[in-house]
């Protein structure tokens, strides 16, 4: 019986192969090095003109990122043609041994991480994803807050506390114009959703609302689909000060994340005067 292992470090038997897998919002693309279609655990992955480079290990490994290179055609790759999605995409990627026995009984997981950029050199022919691995996370500064007067919090998110359904408004979005859009009834509801965002109710697509006017807002960038027509739910924004949206807005000072009276002068920079 051939296993993985043996396998793995067999000179002249090792066959391996591998299946990607690119998780972007509620949808995943998989796809596999190998020449004809791969089912895994009940999932198949398609043949693809897929390669990648090196995958680092070592003291400097959290630093190095992975590069995979796709046709330009890739489904997933082709997300980025124009918009790049509002939701941050992961890969993980799965090798395998053609032949163990019983086939497939080992997969060996050797990485998972998130996608940082997809660019198209070679006139556009082809598309490099850069991913950066799950270890990078430990690079992040802990904790994450900072001594600021504005508010730490991310609005709606639990240690905000704030119910996110009394500051929406829903909706049909309409004279839809790249960035700009109509959306029903926006003004009548009272909320101010600038700094908030949007997102159509039939998805997961959403974008930073930069502008509002009336019903009319502003994105940051259009929307992946044509929206025109569609329902589009709009969420209240924040600046994040204390005596500002905090308390005028959505009454919430007991749970402001900030330090509201940190001084705006240094004076070890500018003196007393």
């Amino acid at each position: 019986m051939a296993t993985y292992d043996t396998l793995e470090s067999s000179l002249e038997d090792s066959r391996p192969l591998e299946v990607f897998v690119f998780a972007l919002g509620s949808a995943s693309y998989r796809f596999t090095s190998a020449m004809s279609t791969v089912t895994l655990g009940g999932l198949d992955y398609a043949p693809e003109a897929i390669s990648r480079g090196a995958i680092s290990q070592g003291a400097d490994e959290r630093n190095r990122n992975l590069v995979v290179t796709v046709p330009a055609t890739n489904s997933f790759a082709s997300q980025y043609v124009d918009i790049v999605p509002s939701e941050a995409a992961t890969l993980s990627i799965i090798r395998l041994q053609r032949n163990e026995s019983p086939t497939f009984n080992t997969e060996v997981l050797i990485f998972k991480g998130k996608v940082q950029s997809v660019r198209f050199p070679d006139n556009g022919t082809a598309a490099e994803i850069t991913c950066r691995s799950i270890e990078a996370a430990a690079s992040q500064n802990i904790p994450r807050f900072t001594f600021m007067s504005l508010c730490n919090h991310v609005l709606f998110d639990d240690a905000c506390g704030v119910a996110s359904a009394s500051f929406t408004h829903t909706g049909a979005a309409s004279s839809v114009s790249a960035a700009q859009m109509t959306i029903a009834g926006l003004n009548a509801s009272g909320l101010d959703v600038t700094g908030g965002y949007a997102t159509p109710t039939a998805g997961d697509d959403f974008r930073l609302i930069v502008a509002q006017s009336g019903d009319d807002i502003t994105l940051l960038l259009p929307f992946g689909s044509d929206v025109s027509g569609a329902d589009v739910q709009v969420f209240a924004g924040c600046d994040h000060t204390l005596t500002g949206d905090c308390a005028l807005v959505f009454d919430n000072v007991i749970e402001f994340g900030g330090y509201a009276f940190v001084p705006s002068k240094n004076i070890f920079s500018t003196g007393l005067d």
